[in-house]
């Protein structure tokens, strides 16, 4: 009897030696398949072919680092709220951070798949199996009842010997730090959104002030035309001219009032509402220029966009995913233990004679499948590929991006000086007139005509002034927005 006891205990120990030695070997063993090493992109020293971000700026002053909430550099209390409502009620930022949620959840999801898993069961049946058959064999006067109860623990471990699990959880986490990546690109694009789309409204807003003067001033010259035309001073050619520059003037305010409600609808979506709700509106004289305008150079651009990061991201989750295939392609192991007890009775489960254990260690592999897993790899490389040449590609973009921003703003910029040249000569001519129409020097319609030119500058500077502000809003959204790595890995909790 003590030597069948010794033989017992000597079987348990060995099974214990056994699962501990394999969750050993589980939690050391290395991970097949190739690590991520991050792509080097082309070394450039500069943006453009013949402009350089320092030069563009002529004269004005340069920032070198964009603050997170850049959109305060054009100094507007409204512009900030409205950016912040937009922030805080945009129902794409509301599903990005949902996508978020499901992507950090599936993370821990397979985190789970490290340790074992534990299971209770409970059973308890009662029945006859009848006269004839219990009969013979029944202890109390041949009854044929009977009652089972059973309860168990069972116990089981895959051990991750060849790193399939760890391959699969850094693919996942890469995913969900793509989608953290991906929200923060998200909250840049809406905030650039916004703000141009109320820079564009405000713009609108007074050229239709502008265009509803010329209305006025065009219906003042028609007026004066017949007057012309009536007393034989204008010919018949001469009033239809007239007439029509008086409709172009019409329809030209019809087209920027249009322009002006659907930019209006947009703010509104933008900021989480529908358009028939009230629009907090930010006037053009509120919004200032920044003073210091961002600059970047090339080398840190794949580091400052959040863009460019979620997509190199998803090279190392597909890059882990060659890892997951190699993995499937080798042995697997998993044990699985149980103990317990069975008895008639609740009470004696676990009385002497009663308990049951078991310990069950498993290996499987693949010997024939036609090619499935290995093509399964293949199909994981290409997918590799895929995603590196994506992000190539986002890389060339975000370039892409700033170059044009770049050669914007030195056009544009010009192109506003101009225009603020022709405002303020046509504004010195229209003065003039003015003074020489009061004393009767200047005939009606010289002084209707230079009129209707100081409103067709002004509105012509107001586009101008709109286009460049337009480009500074660019600047910040191709350079990253104010966005770091840093910034965002300390909102989302730290990356491993």
């Amino acid at each position: 009897m003590k030597e069948m006891n010794n033989v017992k205990k000597l079987k348990l120990k060995s099974t214990r030696i056994m699962i501990l030695s394999t969750l050993a070997l589980g939690l050391t063993a290395c991970s097949v398949g190739p690590d991520y090493v991050r792509t080097q992109t082309n070394a450039v020293s500069s943006f453009t072919r013949d402009v350089d971000s320092a030069a563009i700026q002529a004269g004005e002053p340069i920032a070198t680092r964009v603050e997170t909430d850049w959109w305060k550099a054009y100094q507007s209390e409204a512009l900030n709220q409205v950016v912040d409502l937009a922030l805080k009620n945009n129902p794409t930022i509301e599903a990005a951070l949902a996508n978020l949620k499901v992507a950090k959840a599936n993370v821990r999801a397979q985190q789970g798949f490290f340790f074992p898993s534990v299971g209770a069961g409970y059973s308890g049946s009662r029945g006859n199996v009848g006269n004839y058959v219990s009969a013979p064999t029944s202890v109390v006067n041949g009854d044929s009842s009977y009652s089972l109860q059973t309860a168990q623990l069972s116990v089981g471990f895959t051990p991750d010997i060849f790193g399939l699990n760890r391959r699969q959880v850094e693919s996942l986490k890469a995913q969900a730090n793509s989608a953290q990546y991906q929200l923060d690109a998200l909250k840049i694009t809406v905030a650039s959104n916004v703000i141009a789309a109320i820079m564009q409204e405000a713009t609108l807003s007074e050229q239709f002030t502008a265009q509803q003067e010329s209305v006025k001033l065009g219906l003042a010259q028609l007026v004066t035309a017949r007057k012309l035309f009536s007393t034989g001073y204008f010919s018949r050619v001469d009033l239809a001219n007239q007439e029509s520059a008086y409709a172009a003037t019409q329809q030209a305010g019809f087209a920027v009032k249009k322009a002006l409600d659907q930019t209006r609808d947009l703010i509104a979506v933008l900021c989480g509402q529908y358009p028939s709700e009230a629009l907090k509106l930010v006037e053009l004289s509120a919004m200032k220029i920044p003073a210091h305008l961002p600059r970047a150079v090339p080398s840190q651009l794949v580091d400052q966009r959040p863009d460019v990061m979620a997509a190199e991201e998803l090279v190392k989750a597909a890059n882990a995913q060659i890892g997951v295939a190699v993995a499937n392609m080798l042995p697997q192991f998993s044990i699985v233990a149980a103990m317990g007890g069975a008895s008639n009775a609740i009470n004696t489960l676990f009385a002497a004679g009663n308990p049951f254990w078991g310990v069950t260690g498993n290996l499987s592999q693949t010997v024939f499948d036609a090619g499935t897993l290995y093509f399964r790899k293949e199909a994981a490389e290409a997918a590799t590929a895929q995603a590196l040449a994506q992000y190539k590609a986002t890389v060339l973009v975000a370039y892409q991006n700033v170059a044009d921003t770049l050669y914007a703003l030195e056009m544009d910029r010009q192109a506003l000086d101009a225009a603020l040249e022709n405002e303020k000569a046509l504004l010195a001519i229209a003065t003039a007139t003015k003074q020489q129409f009061d004393k009767g020097y200047a005939a009606e319609p010289a002084f209707q005509l230079v009129q209707q030119s100081y409103l067709s500058a002004k509105t012509a500077r107001l586009q101008a002034q709109a286009t460049y502000m337009g480009d500074t809003v660019a600047l910040y959204q191709s350079l990253g927005g104010g966005w770091t790595r840093e910034s965002s890995d300390a909102g989302a909790g730290k990356r491993d």
